[in-house]
């Protein structure tokens, strides 16, 4: 089954949405009203169409389908992936990542992928078995006669229990219809549809009201103790639970703040990244306390932070990195002052804890193809436009390819080809 995809970009004019997508994501907060554009990253998915949204910069080619639908897949998995990072650790970002749907994009992955993997969910009963198997000695003594031998009792007739596997049962076909809706909806997410539909609506569908499925499945999980198991229909449980009652048939998943995700991902697959932030000097205040004496405060938590810096092997050449997600196409998308002085003062904090004869360089990073126009950024005299390098630190612009990113965070490898940063 080809799914219909329709594509667009983070940072989208409003004007080239459909209106209901474009009501959808005013519902979750996902318009930036300023410019009339969307902050949004994912995926809307409605009527059997998905409509993903890249992020900015990104070059799609609408020509290929399959690979337009590898690529939006490989976006929707990396938000995946993240999320669980995101969720498990506190990001320090005084905005967050704004996570959209995260959670039932999980349950759909893990449905989908679990199918693939392991199939149909099996139900597993015991039987009462004679002389075939392991014998259960405690049952075989209590119910057998035994002959004396030299070599101590001999049983002719043994008990024991047999593991029997049925998939004719009520929840199987709930997994089943379940999976369905899932394949037809989202199974572009991780594989070729068309064959496990088919597989599946062989098994047939459930007829059971959605509260009746959950009851039978609460009644299935006391008696099982497979870890699998008890995931597979406690994830089977919670998704059905998350329909019942939805007013919409709309969803929507992804992130808001895609800056974020890209920090985060580019701090993965760049080589040779350190840690510093725990060196970088803090703030200390000079605080008059009640007994009229002054004293120090040490503020840790209004520290600086960098994005990224890294460190040539064996070489004191650093270069402080920053994951800047702008357009970056002309004078009026590039970052303005704010970023500028935080990045020349991230290279004067960084020289207090290198030795003194290291090189430490700047850079931004953005999104786009290898051949951006921004080259560098430098401070100038307002007189004669005489660039001051030597007192501000120029910053070296790279663009990097955000499929590039997205396709290598989820090998967890690093980018190949990388830029010569020192």
């Amino acid at each position: 089954m080809e799914h219909q995809l329709y594509v667009y970009h983070d940072r989208s004019h409003l004007s080239t949405l459909p209106t209901k997508i474009k009501h959808e994501l005013s519902k979750h907060s996902l318009l930036f009203d300023k410019d009339n554009s969307v902050m949004f990253c994912g995926m809307v998915v409605d009527d059997g169409a998905a409509h993903v949204f890249f992020p900015r910069n990104t070059t799609v080619s609408k020509d290929d389908n399959k690979l337009l639908v590898s690529k939006a897949s490989q976006l929707l998995q990396a938000i995946y992936r993240y999320s669980l990072i995101s969720n498990s650790t506190k990001t320090a970002n005084d905005e967050g990542s704004e996570l959209v749907g995260d959670s039932q994009l999980g349950l759909i992955i893990e449905l989908l992928s679990d199918y693939q993997r392991n199939g149909l969910y099996t139900h597993k009963y015991a039987v009462n078995v004679k002389n075939i198997g392991k014998p259960d000695w405690n049952k075989t003594i209590s119910k057998s006669i035994a002959f004396m031998s030299a070599r101590g009792p001999v049983y002719f007739d043994f008990y024991g229990k047999k593991q029997n596997y049925n998939q004719d049962n009520e929840i199987t076909l709930i997994h089943a219809s379940v999976l369905s809706f899932l394949f037809e909806r989202f199974g572009w997410l991780i594989s070729d549809t068309s064959t496990s539909l088919t597989k599946l609506r062989t098994v047939g569908k459930s007829h059971l009201s959605k509260k009746n499925q959950i009851s039978l499945i609460k009644n299935e999980m006391n008696n099982i103790y497979s870890d699998h198991d008890i995931r597979l229909l406690s994830n089977l449980k919670r998704y059905i639970s998350s329909e019942i009652g939805r007013d919409s048939s709309v969803e929507v998943m992804g992130i808001r703040s895609f800056h974020v995700m890209w920090e985060h991902m580019l701090s993965k697959v760049l080589d040779n990244v350190i840690e510093v932030n725990n060196l970088l000097p803090t703030p200390a205040y000079k605080i008059l306390n009640r007994d009229g004496r002054v004293v120090i405060i040490n503020a840790k938590r209004n520290g600086q932070r960098t994005d990224i810096v890294v460190k040539r092997p064996e070489h004191e050449d650093y270069c402080v990195i920053d994951a800047k997600y702008y357009g970056a196409h002309s004078i009026e998308s590039v970052p303005k002052w704010g970023d500028l002085v935080k990045q020349f003062f991230y290279v004067t904090a960084l020289k207090t804890i290198v030795p003194v004869h290291a090189v430490v360089n700047n850079a931004f990073i953005f999104p786009g193809n290898n051949r951006g126009p921004i080259k560098s950024i430098h401070m100038c005299e307002q007189s004669d436009g005489t660039l001051i390098d030597d007192v501000y630190p120029p910053i070296t612009c790279y663009y990097i390819c955000p499929h590039d990113v997205i396709s290598t965070y989820l090998k967890s490898q690093k980018l190949k080809n990388q830029p010569y940063w020192y």
